[in-house]
């Protein structure tokens, strides 16, 4: 009986070792809009955002348009990242990370760095940015 309960313990907790930690999701989402940057994918870039995004005074449509101008601006979109940190508290994550950004458009390049720090909540189970973009 001893045995067939540590086999089962055993088969619980490889189970629950193979999902992914609140930290991976945040990272998923973190990096699904850096692809959609490079991509220039609207689509993308909006399903990590909450529908309540707010931020500045910039709403989620906001949010949308400025994002989707800056698509149809620019040729092109390089982002990447470094020195990323995600501080959870609960069903709130914070993110900080160093960006470079290089954008260009009808040859002209021009690059941004910088420190951001973006605000993300779990909504129904998933990470979405609520503030900082």
């Amino acid at each position: 009986m001893s045995r067939s309960l540590l086999s089962l313990l055993f088969a619980l907790f490889f189970l629950l070792s193979c999902g992914t930690s609140d930290k991976e999701r945040i990272e998923q989402v973190l990096n699904r809009r850096a692809e959609a940057l490079d991509k220039k994918d609207l689509s993308l870039y909006i399903s990590c955002v909450s529908k309540s995004y707010q931020d500045k005074g910039e709403d989620f449509d906001h949010l949308r348009n400025r994002i989707e101008g800056y698509f149809r601006t620019f040729d092109r979109i390089a982002y990447g990242c470094t020195d990323r940190s995600v501080q959870i508290a609960g069903d709130e994550a914070t993110a900080i990370q160093q960006f470079h950004m290089e954008v260009e458009q009808g040859g002209k390049k021009r690059s941004h760095t910088g420190k951001e720090a973006i605000l993300l909540r779990r909504e129904a189970g998933e990470w979405k940015i609520v503030k900082g973009l």
